[in-house]
């Protein structure tokens, strides 16, 4: 079956199921906020990981990239979980923290992982950073045991971009909101299902919040405009109230979502 029967469309089943019959190495980023099992919630189960790994390294393509958001124990599973394709992780700090009944016993939560896994090196787009323009000189021929010889180099920028580096924090006032807000006229994400549409607002600060851990649309969209190029398709698994395909769409225009028929009304 061609991947292209599953574009632009939120599929309701079980994700370990719906994959089997993506063909191999169709998609070029996976971006999940998988369940972390940290609460009671029935859709918070962890999904099998082999089992997911199984049909992630299949469909994946050899230069794609999957990441997968992740907090405390849960991070540390998931990257035990494939630690031949871990490479690094990005941290988000919240605006918001959390955790607040244990306040008084533990700190407050203010960040989350963003677990990067690929195959090859994926696509990688910096998002630069605005800064005042510098010019730090040549750097001398230089030796470390740890990384051996470093050659000669101009160190400069006359714009003043800087690359980013593995610490997300998003200001508010740094930001055009006008560019993140989506509405259903601008928007429609395809059920496969008596429903035609679908429609959410994500995160407090782009508008009313329907799910309890749900991702801004800014986040997935710098996500998003890292690691693929234009035409790229992009698979949520567990897509949840959607905010990742609202990213994908506005980005790439190409998604694909996978959320539970218990889960999806």
């Amino acid at each position: 079956m061609s991947i292209k029967n599953f574009m632009n469309k939120v599929i309701q089943g079980d994700c370990l199921e719906v994959m089997k019959d993506f063909p191999d190495k169709s998609i070029d980023m996976i971006l999940c906020d998988l369940p972390y099992g940290t609460t009671q919630n029935k859709w918070d189960s962890v999904i099998d990981l082999a089992e997911l790994w199984k049909q992630y390294e299949r469909i994946i393509k050899d230069n794609g990239s999957i990441a997968l958001t992740a907090q405390g124990l849960f991070t540390a599973k998931l990257i035990l979980s494939n630690e031949k394709l871990f490479k690094y992780k990005i941290v988000w700090i919240k605006s918001k923290p959390t955790n607040f009944l244990n306040a008084k016993k533990q700190p407050l939560r203010k960040h989350e992982d963003i677990c990067i896994f690929y195959k090859k090196q994926p696509t990688y787009n910096p998002q630069m950073t605005e800064g005042e323009p510098y010019d730090k000189g040549v750097r001398k021929d230089q030796y470390t045991g740890s990384y051996g010889d470093f050659k000669p180099r101009h160190v400069k920028s006359d714009s003043g971009e800087r690359y980013p580096n593995d610490i997300i924090e998003m200001d508010l006032n740094k930001w055009d909101l006008d560019n993140f807000y989506y509405r259903k006229e601008d928007l429609e994400l395809q059920l496969d299902s008596t429903v035609e549409a679908i429609y959410f607002k994500t995160a407090e600060s782009e508008g009313v919040v329907h799910h309890p851990t749900q991702k801004p649309v800014r986040l997935g969209r710098w996500v998003i405009r890292t690691y693929t190029n234009e035409g790229d398709i992009v698979l949520d698994n567990a897509c949840g109230s959607g905010s990742f395909l609202v990213a994908a769409a506005i980005e790439q225009g190409k998604y694909i979502g996978c959320k539970e028929l218990s889960l999806a009304e």
